[in-house]
């Protein structure tokens, strides 16, 4: 897995309290410097209601099986700065070792209500 690395990334996690009491995500980094390799696919769907293609992405992120990283954490790009919200994480099958984590993600646009 370290060979296909194309990032490096901060696991984030923790939740703090925003001035009105809403609680919100904290940028606790609880690892840094996690080899990952981090790929946006993409393909094209036809919408069933409006007969219109539509372009689907996702993003996928494989890590290495020593890397502490539960589905409630938050990856950051150290390059890029952009930050990835963690909607499953699964482990490769292997034989003996312990395979890498497989993880799906949502980019944060932060543009939420």
């Amino acid at each position: 897995m370290l060979g296909l690395a194309n990032a490096s990334v901060s696991v984030l996690r923790g939740t703090d309290t925003d001035d009105f009491g809403d609680e919100t995500d904290a940028s606790t980094a609880v690892a840094t410097g996690v080899p990952a390799a981090v790929v946006e696919s993409s393909k094209v769907v036809l919408d069933q209601a409006t007969q219109t293609p539509r372009t689907v992405r996702s993003l996928t992120c494989v890590m290495p099986s020593w890397a502490d990283v539960l589905d409630t954490d938050r990856l950051q790009d150290q390059a890029t700065g952009r930050i990835y919200i963690i909607e499953s994480v699964e482990r490769q099958p292997s034989l003996g070792y312990p395979g890498d984590q497989v993880l799906t993600l949502k980019r944060d646009t932060g543009d939420g209500p």
